[in-house]
């Protein structure tokens, strides 16, 4: 497969830790020694094989963008890419990265409706990313119409024609228990499973009994536990049409865009 992803630049801020193990979260995910790293910036591989036929054709939203990780390469494969998130520090730290680029903005949605960033929007984007983002918003009683419901506003960024990209945390079946026993075999930190919640999710692609400790943590916390891309899926498939989809082990990807006639 063609690389495309560049290594991000090492950003810090006097004074903050995103972790004790690490001082960005970048480097927490993307930048440290060991097989993780290079699982999780696969996803980023993929996203732009994804939608290299736009490459140098359009703009690009990079919406929940974080530090920054991924606004390097899109800078370099598409004409302008606005970083989008609502964290402050995060922010900052894409700003920074953002002032080395000069079809690079950065914009803060803390305090903004959807129609609000629109208005921030000073050009017209075709090409939206929404990278292990989706798995961390949604209504608590109503988990995925309401995760459904947001891209579905999120498309009010785009042109007429423009797609979503989406990569989740694939979190059942034999990717899920692969998971779990390279956890416990490095002895990292996990969250502690029955073994018939751990047989549900693995053998029956059933999350159940997990989504409510799931729907409690998420809000406040980067846990994935209970989170089935499956249920999803099958929102998705109601109000968009699925273009493309990549399964890429622990993780997947959509390339999704309005139905036809739909507004």
């Amino acid at each position: 497969m063609t690389r495309y992803f560049i290594t991000p630049p090492y950003i810090t801020l006097g004074g903050f830790n995103y972790l004790p193990s690490a001082r960005t979260y970048t480097e927490y995910n993307y930048l440290k020694s060991g097989l993780g790293s290079p699982l999780k910036v696969r996803h980023f591989e993929y996203a732009l094989q994804l939608t290299k036929e736009y490459f140098h054709k359009c703009n690009v939203i990079d919406f929940g963008c974080a530090d920054g990780p991924f606004l390097p390469s899109l800078s370099k494969y598409f004409n302008h890419v606005m970083g989008v998130d609502k964290e402050n520090v995060f922010v900052t730290m894409a700003s920074n990265i953002a002032a080395d680029f000069d079809n690079v903005d950065i914009a803060d949605n803390s305090k903004l409706n959807m129609i609000e960033l629109k208005s921030k929007l000073r050009y017209k984007y075709q090409v939206l990313f929404l990278l292990e983002t989706l798995e961390h918003i949604g209504d608590k009683d109503n988990p995925w119409a309401s995760r459904a419901s947001f891209v579905e506003e999120l498309f009010g960024l785009l042109d007429k024609d423009g797609v979503i990209v989406i990569s989740v945390p694939n979190m059942v079946g034999i990717p899920f228990l692969i998971q779990r026993a390279g956890l416990f075999v490095f002895n990292a930190k996990r969250d502690k499973l029955s073994f018939s919640e751990l047989l549900r999710a693995t053998l029956f692609n059933d999350t159940t009994t997990l989504e409510q400790r799931w729907q409690e943590w998420h809000m406040s916390d980067t846990r994935h536990i209970g989170f089935n891309h499956l249920k999803l899926e099958c929102h998705l498939k109601e109000k968009f049409t699925i273009v493309r989809k990549k399964n890429i082990l622990f993780q997947v990807l959509y390339v999704i865009k309005k139905k036809n006639g739909v507004e």
